[in-house]
C-alpha cells in the first residue's frame, strides 16, 4: 500500500517541484532585467554627474586666472611721469593661486585746498568765510539736502516646498528629513516634526491640491521611534498605506534611515522598523526603497546635529527615490 501511494504522489512531487522551478526562473529573469535597467540609469547618471564637474571645474579656473589684455606701448611724451607712491608686488604662484599684494590703506589728503576757489561745486569741501565777507545769497538758509528714499521691504516668505512643474507627477511627504530633498516634476511636502499619523490626517489633502499626481511617496517613522510603541508604529503604518491606496493613488513607502548619533536602543528599533516594512511591503504589493544600506556608518551625510541630512545627504536619498519612480514606469 505504501508502495503504491509513493507511486501516485512521485509524478505530483516532481509537477510542483517544476512550477516552483519556473517561478525561480522567472524571478530571476525580472531581477536581471531590473539590475540592467538600474545599470544603464546609473552610468547616465555618472555621465551627467562628470559633464558638470568638467563644466564647473572650467568656470572656477576661468574665474582664477582671467585672460590679462595686451600690453599697450605708451606714447612719448616730454613731461617726466611722477612715480606712484607704492609698488606693486606679484607673488610667486602657489600651487595654482596667483596673489597680488595690494597697496597699502594710506589715508590721502590735498594740503592745496586751501588755496581752492570758494565757490566749488561740493559744498561740503567749500571753505568756511567770515561773516563779514559772507555775500547775501550765502547767508540765506539753504535747505537741507533730500533724503534719499527709504528702501523698500519684500517680504520673503520660506516656500514649503521646493518650486516644480505646474502638473506634478509625484508627491513626496514626510518629517524634516525631506527638507532639502527635489525630485523631478515632484513637489516636496516637508512637515518638520511630523509622525506616521500627522501624515495620514494629511494625505486627502494632498490629494485635493495636486489631483495629476499619481504616486504619493512617504518618508515617515523616525520621530515616532522615540516613543518606543512598536505595536502602534506598524499599525500606524498599516494605515497609512491603506490611506493611500484608498485614494486610488499609487504608494511608494521610503525605508527609515539609521541616525548617526542613535544610541544601541534606538539603532536596534530603526532596524526593526526597517525589517519589518521590508516585509509589509512586499506583502502588500507596495513598493519599498530600502535605504538603511545607503546610509548606514556614513556620517558625512548627516547635518551638524547627527539627525538631518545635509546636501549630500538630500541629493542621495533624492536618487534613491528617483530611481524607485522609474522603475516603477511612473510618467516622468
Amino acid at each position: 500500500m505504501d508502495t503504491l501511494d509513493c507511486s501516485c504522489r512521485g509524478p505530483l512531487l516532481l509537477h510542483e517541484a517544476n512550477m516552483v522551478i519556473d517561478s525561480l526562473k522567472r524571478d530571476i529573469r525580472r531581477l536581471t532585467n531590473d539590475l540592467v535597467r538600474k545599470d544603464t540609469l546609473i552610468s547616465a547618471y555618472g555621465s551627467t554627474l562628470r559633464a558638470q564637474a568638467q563644466s564647473r571645474i572650467d568656470m572656477s579656473f576661468q574665474a582664477t586666472f582671467p585672460e590679462e589684455p595686451a600690453t599697450t606701448s605708451q606714447p612719448a611724451c616730454s613731461t617726466p611721469q611722477q612715480s606712484q607712491p607704492w609698488t606693486e608686488v606679484t607673488a610667486r604662484r602657489q600651487r595654482g593661486v596667483l596673489r597680488r599684494l595690494s597697496p597699502p590703506p594710506f589715508n590721502l589728503s590735498n594740503r592745496y585746498l586751501v588755496l581752492a576757489d570758494s565757490n566749488v561745486a561740493d559744498p561740503a569741501h567749500a571753505i568756511p568765510l567770515p561773516p563779514q565777507h559772507r555775500s547775501a545769497e550765502q547767508s540765506r538758509p539753504t535747505a537741507p539736502p533730500p533724503k534719499p528714499p527709504a528702501p523698500r521691504r519684500v517680504a520673503r516668505e520660506r516656500p514649503r516646498h521646493p518650486p516644480s512643474s505646474t502638473r506634478p507627477v509625484a508627491v513626496l511627504v514626510g518629517s524634516s528629513m525631506v527638507r532639502h530633498v527635489t525630485l523631478l516634476r515632484s513637489e516636496t511636502w516637508c512637515l518638520p516634526g511630523a509622525r506616521v499619523e500627522d501624515v495620514q490626517t494629511r494625505v486627502p489633502e494632498v490629494v485635493e491640491q495636486h489631483p495629476t499626481a499619481s504616486t504619493i511617496v512617504v518618508h515617515v517613522g523616525s520621530n515616532d521611534i522615540r516613543l518606543q510603541q512598536s505595536e502602534k508604529l506598524k499599525s500606524d503604518f498599516t494605515s497609512l498605506i491603506q490611506t493611500i491606496l484608498a485614494t486610488g493613488k499609487k504608494c511608494i513607502v521610503s525605508g527609515p534611515i539609521p541616525s548617526a548619533c542613535f544610541s544601541d536602543m534606538q539603532f536596534s528599533r530603526i532596524r526593526q522598523l526597517h525589517a519589518w516594512l521590508a516585509g509589509h511591503c512586499s506583502r502588500e504589493r507596495v513598493p519599498f526603497v530600502d535605504n538603511f544600506g545607503s546610509f548606514w556608518r556614513r556620517r558625512s551625510l548627516f547635518a551638524r546635529d547627527g539627525r538631518h541630512l545635509n546636501r549630500a545627504g538630500a541629493s542621495l536619498l533624492a536618487s534613491n527615490l528617483e530611481l524607485a519612480l522609474e522603475a516603477h514606469h511612473t510618467p516622468r
